[in-house]
């Protein structure tokens, strides 16, 4: 690896393409902690309007929220669209108590607003992601860990949470240590890591490496350098120089975020009806668990049967999302597979829950 004469903050994205893609349940997307000035009615009604617009960044994939008439009616009056608040103190790393506002969203509420307002929409169910990060400065070399303060943890966590990723930090204890060392993780040695990652199962992992420049310090500006990140046999690449911790972690955990829900996000396009034949059904409590499995997927908006047989349900699926992204959603969580054996015009899926 080639390194650069200036100092370099390189984050990479890599998939693990042998293991299943583990969804996690994300019903913590409709629940934000955001700071207060006051425990007031305005103060309230204020940051719980921040908080939906975090909602909603989460839940469509969009940085920016477009300002329909349906969004600024909700941001008007947040407390619709909520059903439980609580302000609480907390004592900030430097010593200072600080308080926030804590605000739980109603799920059905807001996927209506999305809805009205004709956003995409990002399946809640997310896949985690694992971040191996070694910094070095002044020569020294180390990997960063879950119990880190360090800056670049902090925000990676902070931005990940804003986006809807589900962030898993390494333990760094004995099985990390004996697995790999900080010069794996700064060549991005893939054995190393990817014996390491094993045991926490995650579906995507950021490899970072951060060189920090202790001369710029008094600029707020101490890293330079590049990500990539690798996904589907592919890889994008920029590169940023003299930039904050804040940026570097928000512009890693963005290239990921943003190529997910380009990627997953169902767009508000016309409703399609879908025929669909699932198989793998043996008894009534099988029809029972895939009709509650469908009708509770975001991305379905209808479920209508068209016949019944042995094993067999035959199903118009109505969704915004078209055939070859329906097909990649239904099959992502691992309970629904495409038969590889079926050769007919239709598509048949089998069910494995």
């Amino acid at each position: 690896m080639i390194r650069l004469a200036a100092s370099v903050c390189l984050l990479i994205l890599c998939w693990l393409p042998i293991r299943g893609f583990a969804l996690n349940d994300a019903a913590w997307l409709y629940t934000v902690e955001l700071p207060v000035e006051a425990q007031s009615l305005a103060e309230r009604k204020r940051v719980s309007a921040e908080g939906l617009l975090v909602v909603l960044t989460r839940l469509t994939g969009l940085v920016s929220v477009p300002r329909s008439t349906a969004v600024l009616t909700a941001l008007a009056t947040p407390e619709a669209y909520y059903n439980q608040f609580v302000f609480i103190s907390r004592e900030l790393p430097s010593g200072v108590q600080a308080r926030f506002l804590k605000v739980t969203f109603q799920e059905a509420a807001v996927q209506n607003l999305i809805s009205v307002a004709q956003l995409p929409v990002w399946w809640a169910k997310r896949p985690s992601v694992l971040v191996w990060m070694v910094v070095e400065e002044a020569g020294e070399r180390v990997v960063l860990n879950g119990a880190s303060n360090h800056p670049l943890i902090e925000h990676l966590r902070r931005r990940s949470a804003q986006r809807g990723l589900f962030l898993t930090l390494p333990l760094m204890d004995l099985t990390d240590t004996l697995t790999l060392g900080s010069a794996d993780v700064w060549g991005k040695i893939g054995l190393s890591l990817d014996a390491a990652s094993a045991r926490y199962k995650a579906d995507y992992v950021l490899v970072g490496r951060a060189n920090f420049d202790r001369n710029r310090l008094v600029t707020g500006r101490p890293y330079q350098g590049d990500w990539e990140v690798w996904v589907d046999g592919g890889v994008v690449a920029e590169n940023f120089a003299g930039v904050s911790a804040q940026e570097a972690a928000n512009r890693g955990i963005d290239s990921l975020a943003d190529w997910l829900a380009e990627k997953y996000a169902v767009l508000p396009r016309p409703l399609q009806a879908q025929k669909v034949s699932i198989t793998g059904l043996s008894s009534a409590q099988d029809y029972a668990a895939l009709m509650s499995y469908l009708e509770n997927l975001e991305f379905i908006q209808r479920v209508a049967i068209k016949g019944l047989e042995a094993g067999v349900m035959r199903v118009a699926l109505s969704s915004h999302a078209e055939l070859g992204q329906l097909l990649m959603l239904l099959t992502a969580e691992g309970y629904l597979a495409k038969d590889g054996q079926h050769r007919g015009l239709d598509l048949q899926l089998i069910w494995r829950g």
